[in-house]
């Protein structure tokens, strides 16, 4: 390998991989720690890349082009045309505090979340960009703020394992099933809060439940409650009992990693592997914020069975 690069498991039953030495300079060295980090992001689900210092907006495009081509959050709308619904770079302020005069100018405006004075917070497991026809593969989040005592863990769940230990019958029963999934789905999970707002515009969209990695066909459990609404072809109810269940079945069964911030850290990981969700372990006033960057990902494809892991 033409750069030194080191890369160590951390501890615990997760896997998630510390990377020491991925520089923006070395990001831009090759092909061969391109295909050795997305090799072990396929494997890990999860890598933490250390960073000597904060980084800028070109360093840290130079570092997420590492796991593929940057989205442009641009999505399909209802009547048919496109609507932005983020920058390329994103910024992830989870330490901002909703004050009573900006309740007020906003209006019904929500973003989701649990907590009520820092709506950037989301304190439930979840996927990103779920809402969308391709979602993204792969999310870059870099911490560029912290609060004195680091904000609390991220945390994730491997959701290969969560499919792995279901009951045989089970997996049996809810291949070929699929979650529509939408910006604002209405509250059909409390107490988790909908998102509400312009992007609601966006169309609907359907994904199956048990996914085959885009990379090595292998299932996962895909499901997000935060965007779910019902299942295809299922009465409602039942349908939302089913995803509730697999949720519930995720969270007691799937290993967890909780990743404790050091500044400038930059955390990948694999949106068709993982669910992660934020803590809100600081003070309210203190600093949370973080670039980030989605990497384009291809349409989620059903896993086909026990004896065949290929993708559609």
């Amino acid at each position: 390998m033409s750069a030194q690069i080191e890369l160590r498991e951390l501890p615990g039953d997760f896997g998630a991989v510390e990377v020491l030495g991925v520089t923006p300079e070395v990001a831009i060295l090759g092909d061969e720690i391109r295909s050795t980090l997305r090799t072990a992001l396929a494997r890990s689900a999860v890598l933490c890349l250390r960073q000597p210092e904060a980084l800028g907006d070109d360093g840290l495009r130079s570092i997420a082009q590492i796991f593929g081509r940057i989205k442009d959050p641009i999505g399909i709308t209802e009547d048919g045309g496109t609507l932005r619904y983020s920058e390329e770079r994103q910024v992830v302020d989870a330490g901002f505090v909703l004050t009573e005069e900006l309740r007020a100018e906003l209006g019904d405006l929500s973003f989701g979340g649990l907590d009520a004075q820092r709506p950037g917070l989301f304190e439930t497991f979840h996927t990103d960009d779920s809402y969308t026809e391709q979602p993204a593969a792969t999310t870059v989040l870099h911490a560029r703020e912290l609060p004195r005592g680091g904000g609390g863990p991220t945390w994730f769940l491997d959701m290969r394992v969560a499919y792995r230990t279901l009951d045989r019958a089970l997996r049996g029963r809810i291949l070929g099933l699929r979650a529509l999934n939408r910006y604002n789905n209405g509250g059909a999970f409390p107490p988790r809060l909908s998102a509400e707002g312009p992007f609601e515009a966006l169309v609907d969209v359907s994904h199956p439940i048990v996914r085959a990695h885009p990379m090595t066909g292998s299932p996962a459990l895909y499901i997000d409650l935060d965007r779910a609404t019902s299942i295809d072809g299922m009465e409602e109810a039942e349908g939302r009992v089913l995803l509730s269940f697999l949720q519930e079945h995720a969270e007691q069964k799937a290993p967890r990693y909780a990743h404790r911030w050091r500044d400038h850290d930059v955390l990948v990981w694999d949106n068709a592997a993982v669910q992660h969700r934020g803590s809100g372990d600081f003070p309210v006033g203190e600093p949370r914020l973080f670039w980030r960057y989605m990497i384009e990902g291809p349409v989620p494809q059903s896993y086909r069975g026990e004896d065949e892991a290929a993708p559609d």
